[in-house]
């Protein structure tokens, strides 16, 4: 999380829960979440950026999450009455067909589940909709920036990335301004320093180098371990790939 622009106070506000994160960047770099802001976080997942955007806005702001996992909205609303989150709801829903009345939110934020959005129109048509005039989004996704070839089994979660030329045209035409495609740290690669104690947790993590106090560079790979997709390794994913930040607010 450090690595992905998260800064130690929001860290600590994640406390316990940081260890089930889950995302492609950080979508609070950009949110710019005001104390009182009504917040929603489109597939929230276990509740991590929930967390911290209920920190951000305070007890006199609030939060709902939404996922379309039954299991991870359980897991979240069980962890915010332990966390004692008051501000904060999971529920589940669709992001292409939100239960919430027009011009609800100050901000929306997400982080990984456009990447897998089936209609990544519709839903942003949706934030959209949903946010009050004046409002911003800021939505952490993984991209294509290339045609993936016709001929190679590729997995679904690739096949429905969104073409990065695509995005800005697109936000445009929903109606958004001041909008911005966030590439300054775009890489699947990622260097990321690793304590000596954990370097040799199993063939998953990082191996270690005679010199385990340098950053550890792991190539973000898809699917490792599933025979089905090995041929990806002979792959570069930081050409095929590119992890963004989209931004954009609603004209009041």
């Amino acid at each position: 999380m450090t690595r992905l622009g998260y800064t130690k106070d929001q860290i600590e506000t994640a406390g316990i829960d940081a260890y089930n994160y889950q995302g492609v960047g950080c979508p609070h770099l950009f949110a710019n979440i005001k104390e009182g802001a009504q917040v929603l976080d489109v597939g929230s997942g276990l509740g991590v950026d929930s967390f911290i955007a209920a920190g951000a806005c305070g007890s006199t702001g609030s939060v709902i999450g939404i996922d379309i996992s039954k299991g991870e909205v359980l897991h979240a609303n069980t962890r915010a009455e332990s966390r004692k989150s008051e501000n904060t709801i999971f529920i589940q829903a669709d992001m292409e067909k939100m239960p919430f009345p027009d011009n609800s939110f100050d901000n929306v934020i997400s982080n990984g589940a456009f990447c897998l959005a089936p209609n990544k129109e519709r839903a942003f048509r949706e934030i959209h909709r949903v946010l009050k005039p004046g409002g911003s989004f800021s939505v952490c996704c993984t991209t294509l920036l290339t045609r993936l070839e016709d001929q190679v089994n590729w997995p679904v979660c690739m096949r429905v990335f969104m073409p990065l030329k695509d995005a800005e045209p697109m936000l445009e035409n929903i109606g958004f301004q001041d909008i911005k495609v966030d590439q300054s740290d775009s890489t699947m690669t990622l260097d990321i320093l690793v304590p000596e104690d954990e370097l040799d947790q199993g063939e998953n993590n990082m191996q270690s180098s005679e010199n385990s106090t340098q950053p550890e560079k792991k190539r973000q790979g898809v699917h490792v371990g599933s025979p089905e997709f090995s041929h990806l390794k002979d792959y570069d994913m930081d050409k095929l790939c590119a992890r963004v930040t989209l931004c954009g607010t609603k004209p009041c």
